[in-house]
């Protein structure tokens, strides 16, 4: 089986008009950034390991269209929390990882931060967006937050 990620919302999420193609998966050169219900069976497992109540299903987080939706549609208070398992079949064991040595991000889009293990780092306020999309933004380590205040 392939990968699965996962975003969890503040509040039910929908990707802006302006930005939706093909029922709310756009594309651009064959790389596309979607959200979609997620079946219940994975709602079961991953709930307890979200804070935010609404959980989806994610395809193509960190390509570009993902980092337009946050740069140009994350409203102030809006939190969003990702994660992901490289293999379905195997997701116990990317949770046992999560849980034995968790490796949380947290992204603050409106102080322009970046935390994780290793520290805290402030971005450029002029290509602070380039800067963020060249770390690292989900991993099968641990959840990744991100807020905008």
């Amino acid at each position: 089986m392939t990968e699965i990620q996962f975003l969890a919302s503040s509040k039910l999420f929908r990707i802006p008009e302006e930005m939706d193609e093909n029922n709310g998966f756009f594309f651009e050169k064959d790389v596309g950034f979607g959200v979609f219900d997620l079946e219940p069976y994975w709602i079961d497992i991953m709930q307890p390991f979200f804070t935010m109540p609404y959980l989806y299903e994610a395809r193509g987080l960190g390509n570009k269209r993902f980092w337009a939706y946050i740069g140009h549609h994350m409203e102030p208070g809006d939190v969003i929390e990702l994660y992901h398992i490289p293999v379905q079949n195997w997701y116990e064991d990317a949770i046992r990882k999560m849980q034995e040595k968790p490796q949380h991000i947290t992204i603050n889009i409106g102080s322009r931060t970046y935390e994780n293990e290793y520290g805290s780092f402030k971005f450029n306020e002029k290509n602070w967006l380039e800067e963020l999309s060249r770390r690292t933004l989900v991993t099968e380590y641990g959840v990744t937050t991100i807020i905008n205040y």
